[in-house]
């Protein structure tokens, strides 16, 4: 058997990789009965140089491969006859969104995995630690832009999370208000933020009561989602996801417009077309993540007009930790999918992942 990791071809930058090349040299020597090799990408946050001190072969291209592995999937017209391909594809989220893929394998006696399926019992695939790490650091970047009171780097500018906390030990905050809204894998990410700058955590009553002579946050639960406005009369920052075990985070214009509503950054974890968040007017980028928003016109504005809301709506934030993401899904990949194919998937692993 011979297996291929894919360059990425996501529509962003992205420097991510299925396998360290300490984990793809590993995988080749428990393995030695198969082949590994690993597409060329000047772009990949490990270099073709580094997989090829580590005795791993790499290619222009792995079309003669019978497994192709990597994290975003490729276009469907790519697909060849008679291979396997794994992704993550988060299907379940989105039975519809890889129709074409499903029909493009079946015309070609072919078969799909999506790694995401495996989400529950393995969460070290989840990515969404990394969204949360990612939104919550651009939540005080764009607050000290848009006051002028720090300058905090790009996300991409640290190799590691060891790195950001280092730095965000920097910054002195005023005594804002922070509002979580996310699953738990996105709030252990945002609290890894909140822990570096030692923002204390503060229950709901004593966060809507109470003032603090420093920050603080509180993780809103879901049977809070329909009292937001008591939240955004008092909150400075909100990081959200667009739902909370499956329940709409609803956060209207006319919520914003009200005078009193206290809100200055809002971070959107996932934004889509089809989420409630008003001040999502649309998706921003790892290159320019930040826009403003005017309620009182429902609209996009400058980032610095004095009434605006500051937005952060980029849609690929694990692709800003690319060394974190590689190195996660790469472990993944040792501990469950390589022993399954090579044990005939005795405990149908690969079944139950195949769309």
């Amino acid at each position: 058997m011979k297996f291929g990791i894919l360059k990425e071809t996501n529509t962003v930058t992205d420097r991510r990789v299925a396998l360290s090349p300490d984990q793809l040299a590993y995988v080749q020597q428990k393995y030695s009965e198969a082949q590994f090799e690993i597409e060329s990408d000047s772009e990949r946050i490990f270099s073709d140089e580094e997989y090829q001190n580590k005795g791993v072969l790499v290619t222009k291209t792995c079309s003669s491969c019978d497994v192709l592995i990597g994290i975003t999937p490729i276009a469907a017209t790519d697909f060849k006859a008679n291979t396997s391909y794994l992704f993550f594809l988060e299907s379940l989220k989105n039975p519809l969104k890889y129709q074409a893929h499903q029909q493009a394998v079946a015309s070609r006696n072919s078969y799909l995995y999506d790694s995401a399926n495996w989400e529950a019992t393995n969460p070290g695939i989840d990515f969404d630690e990394i969204v949360g790490i990612v939104g919550a650091y651009n939540a005080f970047r764009a607050f000290g832009i848009k006051f002028e009171l720090f300058k905090l780097p790009p996300v991409a500018t640290f190799l590691d999370v060891s790195s950001i906390i280092t730095y965000l030990k920097r910054p002195v905050l005023p005594p804002l208000k922070i509002a979580i809204i996310a699953n738990e894998q996105m709030t252990l990410g945002i609290k890894t933020v909140m822990k570096a700058l030692k923002i204390k955590e503060v229950g709901k009553t004593d966060f809507l009561t109470k003032n603090y002579a420093q920050a603080v946050f509180n993780c809103v639960v879901e049977e809070d989602l329909i009292h937001l406005d008591s939240y955004t009369k008092l909150t400075d920052i909100l990081i959200t996801n667009a739902q909370l075990n499956d329940s709409p985070v609803v956060l209207s214009s006319s919520c914003l417009q009200v005078t009193d509503c206290k809100l200055k950054v809002v971070v959107d974890l996932a934004p889509e077309p089809s989420n409630q968040l008003a001040c999502t007017v649309r998706q921003s980028n790892n290159e320019a993540p930040f826009y403003g928003y005017l309620p009182i016109e429902n609209k996009e504005v400058d980032l610095f007009h004095p009434a605006a809301i500051v937005v952060v709506a980029t849609p690929y934030g694990a692709v800003e930790l690319p060394q974190m993401a590689s190195e996660q899904y790469g472990k993944f990949l040792i501990d469950v999918v390589f022993p399954a194919f090579f044990s005939s998937d005795s405990q149908e692993i690969l079944t139950k992942a195949r769309l």
